[in-house]
């Protein structure tokens, strides 16, 4: 029950907190290494991206909150390349969308990161389909109880005694 309930809190916050994700250009510094860079993309939610020309990359910018865009053009291996206003913090509202979408599970960094919500979505699941295979093994047993019931099988069945059996060991010194 706590994970249907969980599963339908997670589809509705996505339904309703979606929203298309804005494009910004990043310039990445020479010597930035591929795992460096990697990790930055994945932390600060820098998806999709699209190479432009040299080390200028465009991407879907999934946690537009200003505290996570300072702490991106803060970091010594990036350079704003477009789209970021570098006083505010913020994505101008005029910026063409990327090709996909945001929601409010992207404005958590350490749910994006360690891939939070996709492991809870599917634990739930497993226990979802944990719960329907015990009910219907459970459903498929009553059926089968009721079919050797109607087809005259014979279960031994114990009696109950006609009168109440006394102790006797206790009574035997």
């Amino acid at each position: 029950m706590v994970a249907a309930v969980l599963l339908t809190l997670i589809g509705g916050a996505y339904y309703f907190t979606w929203e298309p994700a804005p494009l910004v250009a990043i310039r990445w510094r020479d010597g930035t290494t591929f795992d460096r860079r990697v990790e930055i993309e994945r932390w600060f939610g820098l998806v999709r991206g699209r190479e432009l020309e040299g080390r200028t990359v465009t991407y879907d910018l999934v946690d537009t909150r200003p505290a996570n865009i300072q702490e991106l053009l803060e970091q010594p291996e990036v350079e704003p390349a477009g789209h970021i206003d570098e006083t505010t913090y913020a994505v101008p509202a005029d910026v063409p969308y990327g090709s996909g979408g945001m929601w409010i599970g992207d404005r958590l960094p350490e749910a994006r990161a360690y891939r939070v919500v996709p492991v809870v979505v599917a634990v739930c699941g497993l226990v979802i389909a944990y719960a329907v295979v015990k009910g219907i093994a459970a459903r498929r047993k009553r059926a089968l109880r009721l079919l050797a019931f109607l087809l005259g099988s014979r279960r031994p069945r114990f009696r109950r005694a006609d009168r109440r059996m006394v102790d006797r060991s206790k009574s035997q010194p």
